[in-house]
């Protein structure tokens, strides 16, 4: 393993363990020098990608161009193609500066953060069942995520070669600002096949940003659950052999780590907030307005055929799990953070006698703190939730109610 050599020693667990496969992936995504370690990858090949690293923003800015432009270079497109323009011509811009760049700026900020997550904050304590819990989690909506972009990517590209071949259309994916649709030469088929190719990298990039952000948010939510499980674990203080006031010292001692675990906690959830409000914002916008450019397909055939629900099926998926990917985990956050000023009420501190009025107060002044609702917020304002989500998709149809 190559390791950074400012980066401070640590106790590995699965949790780093998960990071450090995950940190390959977003050096291939480009975003490189998310962990504190260095990636496993050898000397050169890591040089070498760093410097190709500038070509591949280069290409990845001429396409999301390209796909722009296409609103004012391509005409004549069917119904079905100027919607997959439109989404493709306002998300790959997006992504590209919202997302990408976004998470390229604070790289520092978003490292400091995971590694107090994940290795700071799990010294004092560790539950492992929240920490398998988390692991199951990300990699069951990694999993299914990529899973459907993949698989939208693939059937896009499918379905138009096979209309290609047996029809004599176009090979029409990812429509650019050139060539034109009807352009039947050489040159313009090898260009479509190579803009295809290039969407296909240009959401492998994105996938790996979004991940970025993904852990980030479910690692929060599993530190709510350790610092719950953390007071739970107090109670076992009163059991040990000792004596009455030498279990109480050392109860005050650890609630005391308590408190500053979950100020360190609260500084990470702030800190999550500030790094990813724009994206958070760009978020709902993206996925609300790819949802909606779903819909006009599918509510104006009139014949409601089985081609047309079945090809606009995965781009829905995506866009209904692309929403629900941050969502999710930051509904997670809400529901974990609850649970936190119970956890404290039972930590056992009416167990304690001669400092049971000081430990009272401190616990009180605690609980009140960990009562305060934990919210991530798109434009200052819009809370993200379970119900939000339901909310947003609501929204989503109702929007293009209005509009058409």
């Amino acid at each position: 393993m190559f390791r950074n050599e400012s980066a401070p020693f640590y106790t590995e667990t699965a949790c780093t363990r998960l990071i450090k496969q995950y940190s390959k992936f977003w050096f291939l995504c480009c975003c490189p020098d998310i962990w504190v370690d260095k990636v496993e990858f050898s000397d050169t090949f890591v040089k070498m990608y760093r410097k190709g690293m500038i070509l591949f923003n280069i290409i990845n800015a001429i396409f999301c161009t390209s796909c722009f432009m296409s609103l004012f270079t391509q005409h004549g497109l069917t119904r079905s193609q100027e919607s997959d323009r439109l989404a493709y011509a306002v998300s790959t811009p997006i992504v590209t500066v919202f997302y990408h760049y976004v998470v390229l700026y604070y790289t520092g900020d978003i490292r400091q953060v995971l590694y107090k997550l994940i290795v700071v904050l799990k010294v004092e304590h560790n539950d492992k069942t929240a920490e398998e819990e988390m692991i199951k989690k990300s990699k069951l909506h990694n999993g299914i995520f990529f899973a459907v972009c993949v698989c939208n990517i693939a059937l896009v590209g499918l379905s138009n070669f096979i209309q290609a071949v047996f029809n004599d259309a176009t090979f029409i994916t990812c429509i650019s600002a050139w060539p034109d649709i009807e352009d039947r030469s050489p040159l313009a088929g090898a260009t479509r096949v190579i803009v295809y190719f290039l969407w296909f990298l240009h959401v492998a990039r994105n996938m790996g940003v979004l991940l970025i952000i993904h852990t980030a948010l479910l690692c929060i939510s599993q530190q709510y659950s350790n610092l719950a499980a953390y007071f739970d674990d107090l109670n076992k203080i009163f059991d040990e052999e000792l004596s009455q006031e030498k279990k109480e010292l050392k109860f005050e001692k650890g609630f005391k780590k308590g408190i500053a675990q979950h100020a360190l906690t609260l500084w990470c959830v702030d800190e999550t907030q500030r790094v990813l409000r724009i994206m958070f914002s760009s978020h709902v916008m993206l996925w609300c307005g790819l949802l909606m450019s779903c819909l006009p397909e599918i509510i104006m055939d009139e014949s409601h055929s089985l081609t047309v629900l079945m090809t606009n099926a995965p781009r829905v998926a995506a866009a209904l799990l692309g929403l629900g990917y941050f969502m999710w985990p930051v509904g997670d956050i809400t529901v974990h953070a609850s649970n936190l000023p119970s956890a404290m009420y039972g930590c056992g501190w009416q167990c304690c006698h001669g400092n049971s009025a000081r430990i009272r107060k401190l616990v009180v002044l605690a609980m009140m703190v960990a009562q305060k609702q934990i919210e991530m917020k798109a434009f200052g304002h819009f809370s993200f939730s379970y119900e939000t989500y339901v909310v947003i998709v609501k929204m989503s149809y109702t929007l293009f109610s209005v509009l058409y």
